[in-house]
């Protein structure tokens, strides 16, 4: 059987606006521009026949796809929350976000997934529960699945998704309701689009 996978980022809050990191304890809403963007999409691709849709505990996650959720079977799963981001969730990107985050980032690179942001959750955390989900994602039925995730956590995914190693996330960008679009036959998942958002144009 073959399978299509759509995955997307939330859409825009006043914190993404804010540049200030967010994060697994962070839950806020959308603000109106990333009601609009949940809007623009579910116009886009209202008539796909989603058979199922996933999204996070998270308001921002679950708001995003709330127009196909009305008349869709909806799964929430912890598994595809956002990363803790520790001491960072909640500030400004400021010089000090900044080194941590890119000393995270170092060390995941160069294959230390015990690292974490102080207080944050670790590389290895977040790739177990991701891998997890993975594992049954695969095995579900449905012909078309929608998943609404967040970015980091996405990152991660789709290094799972075609079996990457880690250091390859950061080179998967996430604009907010961007999409991934996956085909699954069999064991095999190839990318099909990355980040499109052509439909907020």
């Amino acid at each position: 059987m073959t399978k299509y996978i759509y995955i997307i980022r939330h859409g825009e809050t006043e914190y993404n606006k804010l540049q200030i990191m967010q994060g697994r304890s962070i839950n806020i809403g959308l603000n109106e521009t990333g009601k609009n963007q949940g809007d623009l999409f579910y116009e886009k691709y209202k008539d796909i026949p989603f058979g199922v849709v996933i999204t996070s505990e998270l308001m921002r996650s679950q708001e995003t796809v709330h127009q196909f959720t009305k008349k869709i079977p909806h799964i929430i799963d912890e598994r595809i929350t956002e990363i803790s981001w520790g001491a960072n969730e909640g500030k400004a990107m400021d010089e000090s976000v900044k080194l941590r985050f890119k000393k995270m980032i170092h060390e995941w690179s160069n294959g230390n997934l015990d690292y974490s942001i102080p207080g944050g959750e670790t590389g290895t955390s977040l790739s177990n529960r991701l891998q997890s989900f993975v594992e049954d994602l695969k095995k579900r039925k449905e012909k078309f699945i929608l998943i609404c995730t967040h970015g980091r956590a996405l990152k991660m995914l789709i290094t799972k998704l075609l079996n990457q190693s880690i250091d390859k996330m950061e080179k998967y960008k996430h604009s907010n309701t961007g999409l991934y679009l996956f085909k699954q036959k069999g064991e095999s998942i190839i990318l099909i689009e990355e980040n499109n958002t052509e439909h907020l144009l």
